[in-house]
């Protein structure tokens, strides 16, 4: 025969709030146990005699509120296996908010021969919360613990309750996060305490007064009431915004653009955002990313006109991409066993490749040519087809500069269009193996170029004389010139 576990919910406040079937099973309980004793419903049971164990201890010994959580968990399900009845009670409702119910039914989960769960239901503490501030749930209501707060998504069209605000500490740390990403610091708020209790109070303040009232404890909440403007940092009202400019009634030009005329504007604020992260300009960098994200969405936003997919398709296809090439983080691998050739085994699987071939096949063409030919070699090289080192590397460079010579001398164009691709499809052999930058590199050539070029016209200038009037020999000496003081 199995051993019976009841999960009840003591409700928001004393007695009153806690059903009848709930009270009966309490008073009649041999194994009562409280996730804590402080609940207005814990001391009226104390006095009316009641025996129970409570779990308040665990609060001062362990680390974190999981560990307590799961130690409380462990604990019950012990309990239930001792005894054929065991009730555990917390506060509120047994399933709103309750992180030890949630742990204890996923312990309990593969035990169902053994133990039997009977779930009360309860006045919850949202119950309390609703009739005091007058708010119908029905129009949009998010409901999250003050602990985990920055994990969450939070759309501020709804109203907000924010449980476990039970010191000055924790308003604190809130009206920080809140007014950094969410709320303006004037935004008005109410701080409720001990709901549906005869000492219930709330307070209508500023949301920068939230850490200054006196009268927080472990029966506070906080409620946020639904914004009406929207707030501009969030993705959504993005994409409103795109879909607004691409309706009847929007603007002309983005009603006219396609996949197609929006290349050369991918490609342009890809490279200010690289030109901005190479200044250190930090303002700009913020700025170019917008723009960049801005033809993300654009694309989007046509093709979800056509029924091919939306932005949601696209955060969902890059986040599972993230997950599944990461086994390391995300699965059973060791950061010992992942490398590059496991980066490149799951890149193939994902696109169903049979071979490295097929990869090379599928390497964009609109990419810079550097860039094509730097990530054809890196695949080639997973197969062992690769240098030793740029050294070995190095001796490519001089046979093809030999050929392209050749070519030079014999007049002929073809062949020198051939050799000078050879030539520099082997300078970045060398390159990516010796772990320089191509792109970085021919850069800082370009720019040490053009330091130079502009000593040499300050030079020549000087003289009275023009550049094209001088002699190449004479160029060269101010070019040597350049070099030797440092351009």
């Amino acid at each position: 025969m199995k051993n019976k576990l009841y999960i009840v919910g003591l409700g928001p406040g004393g007695l009153r709030h806690m059903t009848l079937e709930t009270y009966k099973l309490i008073k009649n309980s041999a194994n009562l146990y409280l996730r804590t004793e402080k609940h207005p419903a814990a001391e009226e049971l104390a006095s009316e005699g009641v025996k129970f164990n409570a779990f308040d201890y665990l609060y001062e010994r362990c680390e974190s509120f999981e560990d307590v959580y799961k130690n409380i968990a462990t604990e019950v399900v012990s309990m239930c296996e001792k005894h054929e009845e065991t009730v555990y009670a917390v506060p509120g409702h047994p399933c709103f908010a309750e992180k030890s119910v949630e742990i204890l039914l996923e312990m309990l989960d593969n035990k169902q021969d053994k133990v039997e769960v009977n779930l009360l239901p309860a006045l919850s503490f949202l119950d309390s919360m609703a009739a005091s501030l007058k708010v119908d749930p029905i129009y949009g209501l998010f409901v999250v613990d003050a602990l985990t707060i920055r994990s969450k998504n939070f759309n501020t069209h709804s109203g907000i309750i924010i449980t476990q605000v039970y010191d000055k500490f924790i308003a604190s740390e809130l009206k920080l996060f809140l007014m950094e990403n969410l709320y303006p610091q004037d935004k008005e708020v109410f701080l409720v305490h001990k709901a549906g209790l005869k000492e219930e109070k709330i307070e209508k303040i500023k949301l920068y007064e939230l850490d200054r009232s006196d009268d927080i404890n472990y029966l506070t909440s906080l409620f946020i009431p639904p914004e009406k403007a929207k707030n501009p940092k969030t993705l959504e009202v993005l994409l409103e915004t795109m879909e607004k400019l691409r309706s009847e009634d929007g603007c002309p030009w983005d009603r006219e653009q396609t996949f197609l005329t929006l290349r050369k504007y991918i490609i342009e604020e890809a490279y200010e955002v690289v030109d901005a992260i190479e200044r250190e300009d930090i303002e700009d960098i913020c700025e170019e990313l917008g723009d960049l994200l801005l033809q993300v969405v654009f694309v989007s936003q046509i093709a979800k006109e056509e029924f091919l997919f939306d932005m949601g398709d696209v955060v969902q296809s890059i986040n599972s991409k993230l997950i599944n090439r990461h086994p390391h983080v995300f699965g059973s691998e060791s950061n010992d066993e992942f490398s590059m050739k496991v980066w490149e085994r799951i890149k193939r699987e994902e696109k169903g490749y049979e071979n490295v071939s097929e990869q090379m096949d599928n390497i964009p063409k609109s990419f810079p040519a550097y860039l094509r030919a730097e990530k054809a070699q890196k695949k080639a090289a997973i197969t062992g087809f690769d240098w030793k080192n740029p050294i070995e590397a190095l001796t490519k460079v001089i046979e093809e500069a030999e050929e392209l010579k050749e070519a030079l001398f014999e007049n002929d164009k073809l062949k020198v269009d051939e050799e000078s691709g050879d030539l520099i499809f082997a300078v970045i052999n060398v390159l990516r193996l010796a772990n320089v930058d191509f792109r970085q590199s021919l850069e800082n050539a370009t720019d040490k170029f053009i330091r130079r070029y502009k000593h040499i016209e300050k030079k020549v200038s000087e003289t009275g004389k023009a550049m094209n009037e001088l002699e190449l020999d004479d160029l060269e000496f101010y070019w040597i010139d350049a070099k030797e003081e440092g351009f």
